[in-house]
């Protein structure tokens, strides 16, 4: 420890570059991780709901929302068909906002409409189901659940691929910076390591004391983005939780069974993160740094 402290002080401006290198580079990959995952679980989520919900004007009598329910279910496309009436949808509507007295005293069963919630046998058959509810009286809206799932689809392979651009590119530039700045400690050692070859220290001997600097930058430079990016959230947290209202808790690429919950984040998912998070960066840092002392000793 001692003297990864006194390398450190011998190189100040090249640690401090390694160390926020590594730090911006786990700090947007813990964002992005994130991101993606909330996204995923918000897909999971959809793709549960009915695929067509058909809410009805004010005015429409149950018999009408009846008729057209049992011509959709004769149809033999339909693989579950569900009526929501207006209380019912006045029930859900004070579960969702059982926390917001102000809403709830607002709103009544009669300026709720009713609702049919529909899932097909088959994909191919929402577009049919879809057009020809549109055509019935007494239809207000169709949320076709199907353009809803491709689009958040769309969204969530951009967001992949447009996270692992961003960490392909910035493990390059740590590896780069890693490399570089070891190169020049590697330098101003170059007398003490060839003295210590000389009297027979292996490769591993040699390099050990870089790799323990390497790993030391990962624990800090992770450790303090996971702190950051934790402390924002903290931050953000009542906005993020009053614009999400009605979102259940979306779990980690279906693993709530497990207690891993990306929103709300829950503690065994935050320890994941950290724990993700800390070990790229050990990773990084050990590799960047094995790759150069590999450079310097097999030369």
């Amino acid at each position: 420890m001692n003297e990864i402290l006194v390398s450190v002080r011998r190189t100040p401006f090249q640690s401090l570059a390694s160390f926020l290198i590594l730090f911006f580079t786990l700090f947007l990959s813990l964002f992005f991780f994130n991101l993606t995952s909330f996204f995923n679980g918000i897909l999971s989520y959809v793709e549960t709901k009915p695929q067509v919900t058909v809410y009805f004007q004010n005015q429409t009598r149950e018999g009408e929302i009846f008729k057209i329910r049992d011509t959709i279910q004769a149809s033999g496309k339909v693989l579950e068909l569900k009526y929501v009436s207006k209380q019912d949808a006045l029930k859900i509507y004070r579960e969702l906002n059982k926390n917001n007295p102000l809403l709830l005293e607002m709103v009544t069963a009669e300026i709720l409409p009713a609702s049919l919630e529909i899932y097909a046998k088959k994909p191919e058959y929402l577009v049919e189901i879809a057009e020809f509810i549109r055509k019935q009286p007494g239809v207000d809206e169709v949320i076709f659940q199907k353009d809803i799932v491709d689009k958040l689809l769309t969204l969530t392979n951009v967001l992949r691929r447009a996270s692992l651009f961003v960490f392909l590119f910035l493990l390059l530039i740590s590896f780069i910076v890693l490399m570089t700045t070891t190169a020049f400690k590697i330098a101003l050692k170059k007398d003490e390591i060839e003295l210590l070859r000389l009297l027979g220290a292996s490769n591993f001997y040699v390099q050990k004391p870089f790799l323990y600097e390497g790993a030391l930058f990962g624990v800090f430079s992770g450790s303090l983005a996971f702190g950051i990016f934790y402390l924002s959230y903290l931050y953000f947290s009542p906005f993020l939780a009053s614009y999400l209202t009605g979102i259940p808790q979306l779990s980690f690429y279906a693993l709530g069974n497990l207690g891993l919950y990306v929103w709300p984040p829950s503690a065994y998912f935050i320890v994941f993160s950290y724990i993700l998070i800390v070990f790229f960066g050990v990773l990084i840092g050990v590799l960047g740094n094995l790759l150069s002392t590999s450079k310097y000793l097999g030369e």
